[in-house]
């Protein structure tokens, strides 16, 4: 699947609200797109989209701008309208059209990929004329079947076609950029060939919405019969990835399909005789949330609804790491210590307990630039629909205490205190981890990585006066949204939450720092809008 890691894409990461702002004159129109797309990285140099941009009066101030990537943003030599006060709705799609799409039909031979065929759309609402690029979420709104093969040792599978498709879907996408996809009766079914991932084991094609009454998988056998299996009803939804596992002998095929997560949305399970079971990949309860398969728990802090625990989750095309030097790595095993040396924790029980550690762009789902990086302030990234990443002004209001900004623009300097947080405690003259779990914020000692290392120093009896808390790290990241400068590399640095032991802060202080989004992992606590 493409992800921008950058992106990765949110998240997407996700866009950020585009406030007015004052420009000498009219900017380009310049996107950037945060996406999940089918089976690779990226969007690739010369891919075209189309751009539609409705006004807040309801005008079109474009209907099918077509508008080509490079440099990470999509550019179509169009300008914005002069109305720097009224906002408007940007609706993309991919891949372009001669005009804006009413429908789309999927290619019947996939085997040189499955791009031209993944159909996508983006929207953004409430945009003012920037010269800043938009920040565009794009989602897929076709199935995609991964097809994985077990086969017998001495059995060696040549191809795969999959078997009356219905390869066409009704496209609608209204003036507020609502999307609705639905197979097209009118279509004739065809054969697809999928594309080979690797070679006889695993296939991909990407495929409209359907319910599936009579699909069919053939198989051919290198120097041998062509065998075939058939899959019983089943409902393949826009958006979402199913995974169907094929057995293959010498002279038999049996196939299951199952809704595995593949980072687009959660897919049903399918077998030969079990009809679709279908579970949402969130869904929301009182103090308690279902996310990717895993339930988190949350409290009202403060007037607003937080993560009491962190967040374990892993997008589609990444991995958590248990080598904390790794440069390749973005999200890391959380660890423990013992002063010296890091041990990654990796059961299914630790992760739950302590989460994941993030790097920054794996956490927003978007590529971090100088001039992006104060776009992502509230993010979604990849916390559920309706909740985002912390902003620094969310975590102030709860420990009060925060290195300054280095924008020129924000003028601070020196340390920010505000003795009126929430958990400040005035006898210790800080806020403490005792007040955030007295709250129920329940602080995990998950650690952080910083510079490609594990921070292992402990609380010892010196530097902590809670016994409970001796020999637990001492150092513990927990990210937000919002960027505080430039750095002397000439790289961006967000505001991290940080916890500190030391003889005189030996209650746990909690306070904001900060650190370069190419060197820090944190853990992350989604908040709700």
């Amino acid at each position: 699947m493409k992800k921008i890691v950058s992106f990765l894409a949110v998240a997407a990461v996700l866009a950020a609200c585009n406030k007015p702002e004052v420009v000498e004159e009219t900017p380009d129109v310049v996107l950037e797109p945060i996406i999940t797309r089918a089976l690779s990285l990226n969007f690739n140099q010369g891919d075209q989209i189309g751009v539609k941009i409705v006004t807040e009066d309801g005008q079109a101030y474009v209907e099918n701008q077509k508008f080509t990537y490079g440099a990470n943003v999509f550019t179509g030599n169009l300008k914005w309208y002069a109305e720097g006060g009224k906002t408007s709705t940007v609706i993309a799609y991919y891949p372009y059209q001669e005009s804006f799409p009413t429908s789309f039909t999927v290619a019947a031979d996939q085997s040189a990929g499955t791009e031209s065929s993944d159909f996508m759309t983006a929207v953004e609402t409430k945009v003012y004329p920037t010269s800043a690029p938009v920040m565009t979420k794009f989602r897929h709104q076709f199935a995609q079947l991964n097809i994985v093969v077990n086969a017998d040792f001495a059995v060696e599978v040549e191809s795969i076609v999959l078997k009356n498709i219905n390869p066409t879907a009704t496209v609608s996408i209204d003036e507020a950029g609502v999307v609705t996809v639905a197979a097209d009766p009118a279509a004739e079914k065809i054969n697809i060939i999928p594309e080979a991932i690797t070679p006889s084991k695993k296939y991909a094609a990407v495929v409209a919405p359907q319910d599936l009454a009579d699909m069919g998988l053939s198989v051919k056998v290198k120097n041998g019969a062509t065998v075939v299996s058939g899959v019983k009803e089943a409902t393949l939804k826009a958006g979402y990835s199913y995974t169907l596992t094929v057995s293959v002998s010498a002279d038999q095929v049996n196939a299951q399909i199952s809704g595995d997560i593949q980072d687009w949305q959660n897919g049903g399970n399918l077998d030969g005789d079990t009809p679709v079971v279908e579970g949402p990949v969130f869904e929301e309860f009182e103090g308690y949330f279902n996310y990717h398969g895993k339930k988190y728990t949350t409290a009202v802090i403060n007037g607003k609804t937080w993560m009491t625990e962190p967040m374990a989750y892993v997008p589609e095309g990444m991995s958590a790491s248990s080598t904390y030097n790794d440069p390749e790595a973005k999200i890391f095993y959380p660890y423990a210590s013992d002063g010296t040396t890091a041990t990654p924790l990796t059961s299914d029980e630790d992760v739950k307990e302590m989460g994941l550690l993030y790097m920054v762009e794996a956490a927003y789902g978007a590529t971090i630039t100088k001039e992006n990086c104060r776009s992502f302030e509230a993010c979604q990234g990849i916390c559920p629909d309706g909740w985002h990443i912390p902003t620094r002004a969310e975590f102030y209001a709860l420990c009060g205490t925060s290195n300054a900004s280095s924008f020129a623009e924000d003028n601070e300097s020196g340390t920010q205190t505000n003795s009126s947080a929430y958990f400040w405690d005035a006898t210790a003259g800080y806020a403490t981890i005792g007040k955030f779990n007295e709250a129920g914020f329940n602080y995990t000692m998950s650690g952080c990585v910083y510079s490609g290392s594990a921070r292992t120093i402990l609380a010892t009896s010196t530097t902590c006066s809670i016994a409970s808390m001796v020999g637990k790290l001492a150092m513990n990241y927990t990210m937000t949204s919002t960027a505080r400068g430039i750095n002397s590399k000439d790289r961006p640095e967000f505001f991290m939450l940080m916890t500190t032991f030391t003889s005189v802060n030996n209650l746990g202080k909690v306070s904001i720092a900060q650190g370069d989004y190419t060197l820090v992992a944190a853990s992350l606590r989604c908040v709700k809008d």
